[in-house]
């Protein structure tokens, strides 16, 4: 999908923004996309990156993929969208993502309608719940895991 494409799909969403205001996969720095090539990205559209320095606390939520270097406090729902905690972000929230990827420190449940996955430098003290989940050697996994869509009703 071109960048024009995707502003376009925002622009029916009744949400007007210009070209300054999308980011394009390819357009993010290397760091950030973590060795991902802009075309094997799983959305290819715009991300939302929340930098080393920032310190956000309350409710989050975006239509968009989102990187976390920095740290976070709250709340997150990401809908349809991807969730990175990179190696230095923090995150003490509770998610709601389509898939998410963690790389960093987790601090409260994970709820994925795709997968969870947690690297070798992931830390993470909370539940998950996800179809998919995989904990990579060394991640470091406090909790308990439901391996179902967290929109079905725990029985």
């Amino acid at each position: 999908m071109s960048d024009t494409q995707i502003l376009n799909t925002i622009e029916e969403d009744d949400e007007k923004l210009t070209e300054s205001q999308v980011v394009p996969f390819k357009d993010v720095p290397e760091s950030v996309r973590g060795g991902v090539a802009a075309d094997d990205h799983p959305s290819g559209g715009p991300v939302s990156v929340i930098g080393e320095t920032l310190h956000f606390k309350g409710e989050l939520s975006a239509g968009e993929d989102l990187v976390i270097e920095g740290k976070v406090e709250g709340k997150i729902n990401q809908g349809k969208c991807c969730l990175t905690v990179k190696p230095k972000g923090v995150l003490v929230a509770n998610v709601n993502a389509t898939k998410i990827f963690i790389e960093g420190t987790v601090t409260g449940d994970l709820s994925a309608t795709v997968s969870v996955t947690v690297r070798e430098t992931g830390v993470v003290k909370g539940n998950i719940i996800a179809p998919k989940v995989a904990i990579t050697e060394g991640a470091t996994f406090n909790g308990s895991i439901e391996m179902r869509d967290p929109k079905e009703r725990a029985k």
